[in-house]
């Protein structure tokens, strides 16, 4: 038994010392001036190949439909350009040659881009029509001429803000499907506007209810923002969107 304990000690001391030597090693070897130096190469290396990423996206190059197979070509400008000292008159001379090709490229990235806003739009009126008409069956739910469609949840006072009022709101809006593109609940404070300066189901439908009140819109898309929303936003073109509305109070 003693035997098995000094042989299993000894077998711990002697790990224990290799997993130091070896630590010791790789300490020294991290701290030799020629291992940083080579750390160091490496690292600018990896920047550099970051640098030609980055490009790519930085100059649109995905967005004009250039692809992994051209990268050859584009990586052989690049090397020339930043061999040169001045612009080769050659490539000079066919920059015209070059704008024409460059123009091509976006105006076939555009009519891509707009086939695909028709058809998110066409979708987006499709699933908002059907959204809406699916609102019938809520008794409490009322309809405008214009097409808008509301809820009121608490009528409020008596006093009610007319189109030509600025007010102030607490909201939430969301994309029919619950995506949240703005709220002032999560800014932490109401908001102050004028009725005239937003989308036109938004402005009347406060007036359906007293300041105090509280109220659901919704807005089909040619009452909110058709065709044309943010660019970037979450928005998409054609959405129907859905206001949960707090008015606090009708601005002097």
């Amino acid at each position: 038994m003693r035997f098995l304990l000094s042989t299993f000690t000894l077998t711990v001391l002697l790990f224990s010392t290799l997993i130091a030597d070896n630590t010791q090693k790789a300490s020294d070897k991290a701290s030799d001036p020629v291992d940083q130096a080579v750390n160091q190469a490496s690292n600018e290396e990896a920047m550099l190949e970051m640098l030609g990423y980055m490009t790519v996206y930085r100059d649109g190059l995905k967005e004009l439909g250039f692809g992994a197979n051209e990268a050859e070509a584009i990586a052989r400008g690049l090397k020339k350009a930043l061999s040169d000292e001045v612009i080769d008159p050659s490539y000079q001379e066919r920059m015209g040659e070059f704008q024409a090709f460059i123009e091509k490229r976006i105006n076939a990235t555009q009519a891509i881009r707009e086939e695909k806003q028709v058809e998110q739009f066409q979708d987006n009126i499709a699933k908002g029509k059907e959204f809406l008409e699916g609102l019938a069956m809520d008794a409490s739910v009322k309809s405008t001429p214009s097409g808008l469609y509301y809820k009121i949840l608490n009528k409020g006072k008596a006093k009610r803000a007319t189109s030509s009022d600025t007010v102030r709101v607490h909201y939430k809006g969301t994309r029919i499907d619950g995506t949240v593109f703005d709220s002032s609940y999560n800014r932490g404070q109401p908001a102050d506007f004028s009725l005239q300066g937003v989308v036109p189901g938004f402005s009347e439908g406060l007036t359906k209810v007293g300041e105090g009140g509280k109220i659901i819109l919704f807005i089909p898309s040619d009452l909110a923002y058709g065709e044309n929303p943010r660019p970037g936003g979450v928005i998409q073109p054609g959405d129907t969107l859905i206001f949960e509305c707090e008015l606090i109070k009708i601005n002097p």
